[in-house]
């Protein structure tokens, strides 16, 4: 099975603002976020932690940005696979520079994958470059 990205959806896909919710939501359509989540976020203006409530559930979240170089995209597939073996091709619906990511009810800390993700790329940057070798008195 390979997994492609429709290319033409690449273009100019709509800016969106972005939320990573611990929770399986058993819904396919757009909700109203807005009205009904967006609403309970309160921002610590200090150090910049957020808290809201989803379903009555406390969360805690930060706003975390994607690295320099990078857009966040968010895919969808119109056509789903009769088998696991079938080729899949998603299409980018919108893009994103920053997201905002919720924890259940612990706080958000620089431990989290997330967090640490998002430093992967300099990491795989700085593992990839040349590596300069210097002679010193003959040897390497």
């Amino acid at each position: 099975m390979s997994i492609h990205v429709n290319k033409n959806s690449l273009l100019e896909p709509e800016e969106c603002e972005c939320h990573l919710i611990p929770a399986k939501i058993e819904h396919v359509g757009s909700a109203n976020v807005a009205q009904f989540f967006t609403t309970t976020i309160e921002k610590n203006e200090t150090n910049s932690e957020m808290t809201a409530t989803f379903r009555g559930r406390q969360l805690q979240g930060q706003s975390v940005q994607v690295p320099e170089g990078y857009t966040g995209l968010v895919l969808k597939e119109p056509n789903k696979p009769f088998t696991e073996d079938e080729d899949r091709t998603f299409r980018a619906t919108h893009q994103f520079k920053n997201f905002t990511y919720w924890n259940l009810e612990t706080a958000t800390c620089a431990n989290d994958a997330i967090v640490k993700s998002m430093v992967w790329p300099q990491i795989a940057q700085a593992i990839h470059e040349p590596v300069e070798i210097k002679k010193t008195n003959g040897c390497t």
